[in-house]
């Protein structure tokens, strides 16, 4: 079955959750609801009549980390995503990392990758992704899209259309506005709770966030100082634009 992939990846907390379920509303998308590296034989087979299959990466995939994003075109032939429609995401890393923080993980610790997958959640590893995020947005590569979660919601979710037009998917204006389904990251949760749940109950919490208005969600920003100062040192997050939100008057 000769069908289209489309992979959304990211830093963690970007926004990729949201992006893909409203990417799962597409009329001509089957959406793989639990996070995976790669589309296999048995989302193919589940995708029924729906042209693209679509998945979302919980971090960014290690291949894409190491060699760069130019690996995922068509002159590498050793990429698994050679042939996937690819959309990355960034987010302003004072709010990105408010949440992370909130979450229970530690952007400042200096684990490795191989020992632990709190790396995944370092400041350091958010520079890589900015890395590689430039490199795609600077790279013209026909089959690799960026977007800032800021963008999601401006200009009537324009920049949103734009790659979804640009793909091929097929969808209603009013996805933005409302939603056709229940919103999961994972198969087995569903969304229960009118009211905010506790922080500790992740699942719960991130069902729960899925199934809210689409909205901009950045809100107060509370990092360490140490943190913050690595941030507004950094060129490549002052190239992108993002600054300190409590500095804006």
């Amino acid at each position: 079955m000769n069908k289209k992939k489309i992979l959304i990846t990211g830093y963690p907390h970007t926004g990729t959750s949201i992006l893909k379920s409203k990417f799962g509303e597409c009329k001509n998308v089957y959406e793989v609801v639990n996070e995976v590296f790669e589309i296999d034989n048995n989302h193919i087979l589940n995708s029924g009549d729906s042209e693209f299959v679509l998945i979302k990466t919980p971090v960014i995939p290690m291949e894409i980390r190491v060699h760069g994003v130019k690996f995922l075109t068509i002159d590498a032939p050793k990429s698994i995503y050679k042939d996937y429609k690819v959309i990355f995401m960034t987010r302003n890393p004072w709010n990105l990392f408010t949440s992370v923080i909130k979450a229970g993980d530690d952007p400042l610790s200096h684990e490795t990758w191989h020992l632990s997958p709190k790396y995944a959640f370092t400041v350091e590893e958010y520079l890589v992704s900015l890395d590689r995020f430039m490199e795609a947005r600077n790279g013209n590569f026909p089959n690799i899209y960026t977007i800032k979660y800021e963008d999601l919601f401006e200009n009537n979710n324009q920049k949103i259309k734009t790659i979804m037009g640009e793909i091929g998917l097929i969808y209603d204006d009013d996805i933005f506005e409302t939603q056709t389904k229940e919103y999961r990251f994972k198969k087995d949760i569903k969304f229960t709770q009118t009211e905010r749940p506790q922080l500790y109950d992740r699942n719960q919490m991130r069902t729960w966030q899925l199934n809210q208005p689409f909205q901009n969600m950045n809100g107060e920003v509370d990092i360490p100082d140490e943190l913050s100062d690595i941030l507004e040192n950094s060129p490549i997050i002052k190239q992108l634009g993002y600054t300190d939100p409590r500095k804006i008057k």
